[in-house]
């Protein structure tokens, strides 16, 4: 599952294709989504990137809704999906993790899975006492494992090869009270898809995806600043922003169609509900251009905690000791 939007037909010119890049819009801001907590610092699954540890955790269901712009000024489309993901610790620093989702649209009405995507995430560096990490990751779409193409909205034939880097910093060690609940995080993703040119020669371009989310939590403020009622104790708002940039291959701009060096992306406001076996979140997703999609949408997932629901077990690493958490 691709971490950003794509709308737009990347010089496609089939239908089957033009309904493929659609749904990119809905299921594209999915990926590996886990829970990390780095010394007293929760850094929640976010909705846009993935945050930067790996975890043995449960994301179902992941939900996604946006309304997408037709070039050709028919009706714009209304594109839906409902994905999941499943994340298992190898050791406390390197982590595998697998995902698929459900696709439909309206208008034209179309539906088929997306590819599955798995992903090998290991844990360069963290400092507990900073709430500082970084972490890389290698990602690759298996091509056609998805829905065929003689469905009404098809996977991708191609495989895509994905290289990224995480981050991740707490505030808690300023010098400032008001500072310390303040976290951010950040992504960046370079994406080769392992076939350059389809069979009815459109073109498949490489890109870069980049994003970050500034994060408030309540939850720490509540245990290391001043106390929070009840309420909103276990609350982590955030501001998040994804984009993606065709970079190379990405074909010439036809009359009729969207541009295919275009800059994809989203941006809004977010809630994270953090409990003791789960968490759940809520973003509403604004394009930042009419390739990205019209009005709001929204992005929602539940994340189940499987190292704090199966510790001894299923949540467990597979080799070594778990991981060393603080306190929620």
């Amino acid at each position: 599952m691709k971490p950003t939007p794509i709308p737009q037909a990347l010089g496609r010119t089939r239908k089957t294709h033009v309904l493929a890049a659609c749904a990119a819009l809905s299921a594209g801001a999915f990926q590996a989504q886990a829970h990390t907590i780095v010394g007293d610092r929760v850094f929640p699954a976010t909705l846009t990137i993935d945050d930067p540890g790996v975890n043995d955790e449960l994301a179902l269901p992941a939900f996604s809704y946006m309304e997408s712009i037709n070039p050709d000024g028919s009706p714009s489309t209304f594109n839906y999906s409902l994905g999941w993901e499943y994340a298992k610790t190898i050791t406390a620093d390197l982590g595998v993790s697998v995902g698929s989702a459900f696709n439909w649209q309206t208008r034209p009405s179309a539906q088929g899975w997306s590819n599955i995507e798995t992903q090998l995430k290991y844990v360069m560096w963290e400092d507990p006492k900073a709430e500082a990490i970084v972490a890389t990751a290698v990602s690759y779409e298996w091509g056609n494992t998805g829905s065929p193409q003689s469905a009404s909205l098809p996977s991708d034939p191609f495989s895509t090869l994905t290289f990224k880097v995480y981050g991740g910093k707490g505030f808690g060690d300023a010098a400032a009270d008001w500072m310390k609940p303040f976290a951010i995080t950040g992504e960046f993703d370079a994406s080769f898809p392992m076939t350059a040119t389809n069979a009815d020669g459109s073109v498949n371009p490489t890109s870069v995806t980049y994003g970050a989310t500034l994060q408030y939590s309540l939850l720490y403020m509540n245990s290391h600043v001043q106390e929070v009622p009840e309420l909103f104790r276990r609350l982590i708002p955030t501001v998040e922003a994804i984009f993606t940039t065709p970079v190379s291959n990405f074909g010439p701009n036809t009359p009729g169609n969207f541009p295919t060096n275009v800059t994809t992306g989203v941006v809004g406001p977010a809630v994270y509900y953090i409990g003791q076996y789960f968490e759940v979140g809520v973003m509403a997703q604004a394009p930042i251009n009419r390739e990205s999609g019209a009005h709001l949408g929204v992005l929602a997932v539940i994340d189940f905690f499987l190292d704090d629901i199966a510790p001894d077990t299923l949540g467990k690493p597979l080799f070594g000791p778990p991981q060393q958490h603080g306190h929620l």
